[in-house]
C-alpha cells in the first residue's frame, strides 16, 4: 500500500497519515520519500513503527495550516461521525496543489454489506457507528467539502483475506472554488457565508500546533 500511495506523490512530499494505526504505512513511506511522515491517531501512541506521532482528538488535526503536500486517510473516513469535518481539516492543512489519498470499504453487494456490518459491530463502541458509503456517495461528500476527484479506481476485495470487502482508492484535490472561498474568508471573515462561519467557529484555534482507526 505504501508503494501505491508513493506512486501518486511528488518526491520528498510532506505527508500526514490520519488514523495511522501501528504506523507501518507511514514508516515505509518515509523510506520511499526520504522525508519524515507525521502520523495521527486517537489517544496515546498507537504506533509500533518509528514515526513522528501526534495524538488526535478526533476533530482537530494538531498541526499548522498549509503544512503538508498530502494527507493519507486509509480506511478512516467511515469511522468519522461527520466526514465533512474531517475533510475540512484536510483542506486546512494541505498546501496549494496538495492531495488527499483516501482508501474506503464500499458496500457494493450483499457480501460487502455483511462484512461492513460486522466491522461496524466490532468498532462502534470505540469510534461510534461506521458511515460506510457507495462510491457515488463518497464523490458527493468530497464535492460538498470542496474537493475534486482527480483519480479513482476499484480495488480487489481479496487484497485482504481477513476483511474481504470491495474497496476504492480516491485521490482528491481542493477545488478552485473552495480555494477562492477560503481566500475570501481569510481576507474578510465577516463577509463569509453562515455555514462556513459556523465551521470556522468550530475550528477556532485548530491551526495551532499541539502535543485515530482501522
Amino acid at each position: 500500500m505504501a508503494l501505491e500511495v508513493a506512486s501518486v506523490l511528488p518526491p520528498r512530499a510532506d505527508v500526514l497519515d490520519v488514523g495511522c494505526g501501528n504506523g507501518f504505512i507511514a514508516h515505509h513511506l518515509q523510506s520511499m520519500l526520504g522525508k519524515t511522515v507525521v502520523g495521527l491517531d486517537v489517544g496515546t501512541n498507537t504506533a509500533d513503527a518509528r514515526i513522528n506521532y501526534l495524538p488526535y482528538d478526533g476533530r482537530h488535526f494538531p498541526v499548522r495550516d498549509d503544512s503538508f503536500d498530502a494527507v493519507l486517510l486509509c480506511y478512516v473516513l467511515h469511522h468519522a461521525q461527520d466526514p465533512h469535518l474531517v475533510l475540512n481539516e484536510v483542506s486546512r492543512v494541505l498546501r496549494d496543489g496538495g492531495l488527499a489519498i483516501i482508501y474506503e470499504d464500499i458496500p457494493s453487494i450483499w457480501w460487502d454489506r455483511a462484512v461492513c456490518w460486522t466491522h461496524d459491530r466490532q468498532w462502534r463502541d470505540r469510534t461510534g457507528p461506521c458511515t460506510f458509503q457507495r462510491e457515488h456517495d463518497w464523490r458527493r461528500t468530497f464535492s460538498l467539502a470542496g474537493f475534486d476527484v482527480v483519480k479513482e479506481r476499484a480495488l480487489s476485495r481479496w487484497r485482504n483475506l481477513a476483511h474481504p470487502v470491495s474497496r476504492r482508492f480516491f485521490v482528491i484535490k481542493t477545488s478552485s472554488h473552495a480555494k477562492t472561498q477560503r481566500f475570501r474568508e481569510t481576507l474578510a471573515p465577516e463577509l463569509s457565508f453562515a455555514p462556513f462561519a459556523s465551521l470556522r467557529e468550530s475550528y477556532s484555534g485548530s491551526g495551532n500546533t499541539s502535543a485515530k482507526s482501522s
